[in-house]
């Protein structure tokens, strides 16, 4: 019901008068059948009447104001004219008040919208999500879902400060609002993330729109007037029938398919598909050099890699490395620049006599740290 009384709140918003706002409503009526009625009365008047009963009122008040305005000879607004009806012919009001629209739309819209993007909010996505599936299980269409998280958005707070962080929020919201199809809800689903609902709209034609959305958000030179940053989001597309029967799966495999984009180095979007790993991998077969980490470990190992994600590497080796030790590992990126990558033995799998499989997992960030600590353990040495 929410959801309805946002439509028609927002059909007044933009409709030049009543006349206007009276023509475009059968639209609205079309979409969501005779509920809407109900909402008009909930709004103007302060009822709450049977869907059917409040669209039979409806046509009653047209006519009632249309007789009216031939009598006194003038244009008559909508809420007086339902006022009028009501309060003689059918005696419902009997103490009408006139309420200020423009303060009841505020009502309504806090509600419904997200205060700091002016997206709608969860609530009101999470039930326009299953209306949408719904319809869409009735009238056999499509819809598709898009997940969007921004990039390193913790960095962003981090670097410049929440005040900023909360613009970039606002700038990549307009972005999205701005991009999106008159017929797509948008909405913040949680700090830094956003849902796009696209109601009649197969994967393919999704993931075109996502791309585009992706695509400016990268060229956007976002900030305020002292202090500028690049953003980039990743995105999971998921649709439903073609990946989900229901809203709840849909929304599980749309978020899958982030965590997918997010695995294959972010600023890009992944539509889902069944892949049990976080992070889209690689085959690449090229020899590598392993060792456990320190300056002090004398053994160097030659192996071949197998796969690479951005999330870690499974190469075979000659020799094993204990669970949960930590190696460095060097492979052949460019030509003459061997990539040195830091990480944690997570799995070893022996097939065959001095022949195993080395599961390591990565993390930049963790890199950095380890780095950084064995420089430091180093020279803390070297200097005792």
């Amino acid at each position: 019901m929410d959801s309805v009384r946002t439509a028609v709140l927002e059909c007044r918003i933009q409709s030049s008068n009543d006349t206007e706002l009276i023509s475009n409503l059968p639209g609205l009526a079309k979409k969501n059948g005779p509920v809407l009625f109900q909402a008009i009365f909930h709004i103007f008047a302060g009822l709450n009447l049977s869907p059917q009963l409040a669209e039979n009122y409806w046509k009653e008040v047209l006519l009632h104001r249309r007789a009216m305005a031939e009598s006194l000879q003038r244009p008559i607004d909508l809420v007086p004219a339902m006022y009028d009806y009501l309060s003689s012919s059918q005696h419902r009001l009997h103490n009408p008040r006139l309420i200020e629209e423009a303060s009841y739309a505020k009502v309504i819209l806090e509600t419904t919208h997200d205060s700091l993007t002016s997206l709608f909010n969860r609530q009101y996505f999470d039930e326009v999500l299953e209306q949408s599936i719904s319809s869409a299980k009735r009238y056999n269409t499509d819809v598709s879902l898009l997940f969007i998280d921004i990039d390193d958005f913790k960095d962003i707070n981090d670097n410049f400060g929440h005040s900023f962080g909360d613009i970039v929020l606002q700038q990549v919201a307009q972005v999205i609002a701005e991009e999106k199809r008159d017929s797509d809800v948008a909405a913040r689903y949680g700090g830094e993330e956003f849902v796009l609902l696209m109601p009649h709209t197969e994967n393919i034609n999704g993931l075109i729109l996502a791309e585009r959305i992706r695509s400016k958000i990268e060229k956007l030179d976002a900030g305020n007037d002292d202090q500028r940053t690049s953003v980039t989001i990743s995105g999971g597309l998921a649709s439903f029938p073609l990946n989900s029967k229901n809203s709840s799966e849909l929304l599980l495999r749309a978020d899958s398919a982030l965590y997918l984009a997010k695995g294959a180095g972010k600023n890009n979007v992944s539509a889902f598909k069944e892949e049990k790993r976080r992070y889209l991998r690689v085959k690449y077969k090229e020899p590598v050099k392993a060792k456990e980490l320190g300056f002090d470990s004398p053994n160097t190992f030659s192996g071949t890699s197998k796969d690479i994600c951005i999330g870690g590497i499974l190469f075979e080796n000659s020799a094993s490395f204990p669970i949960g030790s930590r190696i460095q590992v060097s492979l052949p990126i460019h030509q003459g620049s061997p990539l040195l990558l830091i990480g944690t033995v997570v799995r070893v799998e022996a097939f065959g006599d001095n022949q195993y499989d080395i599961g390591m997992t990565i993390s930049f960030k963790e890199m950095e740290k380890i780095a950084n600590h064995e420089i430091a353990s180093f020279l803390q040495n070297k200097l005792a």
